[in-house]
Parts: C-alpha cells; sequence; structure tokens
C-alpha cells in the first residue's frame, strides 16, 4: 500500500522562493539541452535528405553533343 501521509508544518515563504528558483534553474537547463538536441536532429536531418537527393552534375562535366 501507499505511504501514510505525514503533516508537515507550513511552508515558510523563503523556502517557497528557494523552491521556485530550483525549479527556474531545472527549467532552465531542460530548455538549453532541449535546444541543444533540436539543432543536432536539424542536422542529422538535412545529412539524411542530402543522401536521399541524386547526384546533381558537376560544374566542370562538359555537356554531351546532341546527334
Amino acid at each position: 500500500m501507499g505511504q501514510p501521509k505525514r503533516r508537515r508544518e507550513p511552508i515558510e515563504g523563503q523556502e517557497l522562493i528557494s523552491l521556485a528558483q530550483k525549479l527556474a534553474r531545472d527549467a532552465e537547463r531542460h530548455a538549453i539541452l532541449s535546444a541543444s538536441l533540436a539543432s543536432q536532429a536539424d542536422r542529422l536531418m538535412v545529412a539524411g535528405l542530402r543522401l536521399l537527393e541524386p547526384p546533381r552534375p558537376s560544374a566542370t562535366a562538359k555537356p554531351r553533343a546532341q546527334a
């Protein structure tokens, strides 16, 4: 079964501020990590799309003469 609920003393204002600051720092870390992962995903997507594109003719290739 679940743990019995304990009665806590009312949270003081300073504790609430400390908790809010910790949550804000955690949210910032997660946002930075999320942005980094999104950027990496974008780079991988572009690399994958380039591999799927047909090869382009090189600029130094001579056009073929038509008969």
